[in-house]
């Protein structure tokens, strides 16, 4: 496996770190794109990758992983949302994920993130040029009513560049009114019971049933955010195959650029 780190620049100042990793043998047809959730900042260095990056080799895909910008800015907050420097950072990851699907001839993006990673996830699926699949472990709904936003978030909220903490079941109405192939599938652990009646509920009942939008109980005995490999990647594979359901039903085609091949600098545009 090959991995190869850097940065984007906000002219802000900000720094969206990456690391894109490749496998020894390719054999998944999507780019596998993952945000981390909250992180004990104080016991790492930026940047923070998802804990998952050790484990994705079983994927047999190309993955690509982000840490939050505002480790960079501020060693007080451990939780960002992956908000600050969004208007910059958010269509600069699309092109990095364009180029990434054009090099490697891949069909699709798999959006996937914990806790406010997951939050992060559906944002960017939602707002995706593509017919994407946001999969996603006890996604946050609304920011604002978490502790951690009060404590980590807020006194940043600010900041140039920041980006709106829009709640997720905010999304949902132009989420399933709209003709296409975009999915989420959410997991969450049986004994996560405030996620899952605060955050995750919200989502489903704004989602008011539509084919689009999924979640599933793990009776694992865990957690908030904790999900065993076995099980993330079983839960994963039915996403899978619901999301491509989905999209043989209505296709949203990709950009010219990855049709024609384009290929990946090995940099990423500022």
């Amino acid at each position: 496996m090959h991995a190869e780190q850097g940065q984007i620049a906000h002219p802000n100042g900000y720094v969206l770190d990456y690391l894109v990793s490749t496998p020894g043998e390719l054999s998944s047809p999507y780019l596998h794109v993952f945000f981390h959730g909250m992180s004990r900042i104080k016991s790492q260095n930026p940047p923070v990758f998802s804990a998952r990056k050790d484990a994705v080799g079983s994927l047999g895909s190309i993955c690509l992983f982000f840490s939050d910008p505002i480790h960079r800015h501020t060693a007080d907050s451990a939780c960002g949302w992956f908000l600050l420097g969004e208007d910059h950072f958010m269509p600069a990851v699309y092109r990095l994920s364009e180029e990434l699907l054009a090099q490697h001839g891949l069909k699709g993006v798999v959006w996937h993130g914990p806790s406010s990673g997951g939050y992060a996830a559906i944002k960017y699926c939602a707002s995706s040029p593509w017919d994407d699949l946001a999969f996603v472990v006890s996604p946050h709904d609304d920011p604002t009513i978490l502790r951690q936003w009060r404590e980590e978030a807020a006194p940043f909220q600010e900041l140039p560049g920041m980006g709106s903490p829009a709640s997720t079941s905010s999304m949902m109405e132009k989420w399933t009114t709209a003709e296409h192939g975009r999915t989420l599938y959410a997991i969450i652990s049986e004994n996560d019971r405030y996620y899952a009646l605060h955050h995750l509920r919200p989502i489903l009942e704004a989602a008011a049933g539509h084919d689009s939008v999924r979640a599933a109980v793990l009776r694992n005995g865990l957690g908030h955010g904790f999900v065993a490999e076995a099980d993330y990647n079983s839960q994963l594979g039915k996403a899978v195959e619901h999301w491509e359901s989905r999209r043989g039903l209505a296709r949203c085609p990709l950009p010219a650029s990855v049709q024609e091949g384009a290929r990946f600098p090995g940099r990423l545009p500022q």
